[in-house]
């Protein structure tokens, strides 16, 4: 049975190897492709009825697209297993489209402000720890204590986890009221210009021209900003405790993420689902996977091992969160942070067919103007693109 994913192998290895034990006469072969290559690789395979892959990670907002184009399988006749383990509402719409229910919930994620102990102690900055989600910090107030890390010895004040990608960057927009990027019927309008976003745009291209924030560095190297003492605060989801806790010497505790003065506080939501290739040469032994990663405590649990996302199974998230509880005593109140955000603060990526166009192009702008481009024509750029590329999928 084939399965492909975007994670490193380490992250399945442990689901696979206990499904493995549970069912000898079946071996999982997993191919990993890079994110940015993922949705390509999924069109063109499956897309093209191509049988050799049995299973495929999605990432959620991704399918009302792929169900649109006949990519996913309806899977309403499993919708009473996957609800009996999954009852969180929310959880089984990330992975449905017009009331149909097409790939199996496997995780959920939040985001937490992370901040290096020493460096902070260096500057003289007390540790921006609130009494409650109430007192959390402003943008504003993070980055004059990013610039004061900086000036006590910090390389880096601040940086995103995932730079330049729509998922943890939208929330900044939202917080600020500018919305999502996108409007009208079926989300199929870009709404880019608006003076919320120019605003919020601008922000962000300043953070890197101010040298605040690092440029020439992709997603797959920021975590080693923080790990190697480089980046006083860091944005970054629960997944990077497993390498944060492996690093030796890293003093580092968790806070409430920012949101702009005279916003609100917003937090980015949704993760990876599995689905089953309409087109499976081996769809018997896939479906057994699936079940047995999403819908089993066991497997579900095995699924954050070694990447510490939430997982959406009720029963397996109780284990996850006495694991995440541990911590407390050194970092903070890290799981009291990720259910508030969870229940009070998490917005999901725009649920449209035309989402993956819309991301495409958003990852580029966010690119671009973390080299420098100036904000309005960027913007105005990939507004007139998008209203081209979203007008024919309506």
């Amino acid at each position: 049975m084939n399965f492909l994913a975007e994670a490193a192998d380490f992250v399945y290895a442990p689901v696979i190897e206990a499904f493995e034990a549970a069912n000898p006469d079946i071996d999982v072969r997993y191919q990993q492709v890079p994110f940015e290559d993922l949705n390509a690789a999924i069109e063109s395979r499956v897309g093209q009825g191509d049988s050799s892959i049995d299973v495929f990670a999605v990432d959620t907002p991704r399918v009302p697209a792929f169900a649109s184009r006949g990519y996913l399988p309806d899977e309403e006749a499993n919708r009473e297993r996957i609800v009996a383990a999954v009852p969180n509402p929310v959880d089984q719409e990330q992975v449905s489209w017009q009331g149909k229910i097409h790939s199996f919930p496997m995780w959920t994620s939040t985001q937490l402000l992370f901040y290096n102990r020493d460096l902070l102690a260096k500057a003289g900055i007390a540790e921006p720890t609130p009494s409650s989600p109430d007192d959390r910090l402003t943008w504003e107030e993070l980055l004059d204590l990013a610039k004061k890390a900086q000036e006590g010895g910090a390389e880096w004040g601040f940086t995103f986890q995932q730079v330049d990608r729509y998922y943890q960057l939208q929330a900044l927009f939202e917080s600020a009221g500018a919305g999502p990027g996108l409007t009208g019927e079926g989300l199929l309008t870009p709404d880019l210009t608006n003076e919320g976003w120019v605003k919020v745009a601008t922000w962000y291209r300043d953070l890197y021209e101010a040298g605040i924030s690092p440029r020439g560095v992709s997603p797959n190297q920021t975590n080693d900003l923080f790990i190697n003492g480089q980046a006083a605060f860091f944005y970054g989801g629960p997944w990077t405790f497993g390498r944060f806790e492996e690093a030796e010497g890293l003093n580092y505790g968790v806070t409430y993420v920012p949101y702009f003065e005279g916003g609100k506080p917003v937090t980015p939501t949704g993760s990876w689902a599995l689905s089953v290739n309409p087109h499976a040469a081996n769809a018997e032994a896939a479906y057994k996977f699936v079940e047995f990663a999403t819908l089993t405590a066991e497997g579900a649990y095995k699924t954050t091992e070694s990447n510490p996302l939430p997982p959406v199974n009720a029963e397996a998230y109780e284990k996850w969160r006495a694991q995440v509880a541990a911590l407390t005593p050194k970092v903070g109140p890290a799981i009291d942070i990720i259910t508030h955000e969870l229940q009070n603060t998490a917005v999901g990526r725009p649920r449209t067919v035309g989402y993956v166009a819309f991301e495409t192009v958003m990852n580029r702008v966010f690119s671009d103007l973390r080299n420098g481009s100036d904000v309005q024509s960027t913007l105005q750029s990939a507004q007139d693109q998008l209203a081209s590329q979203l007008a024919r999928i309506r």
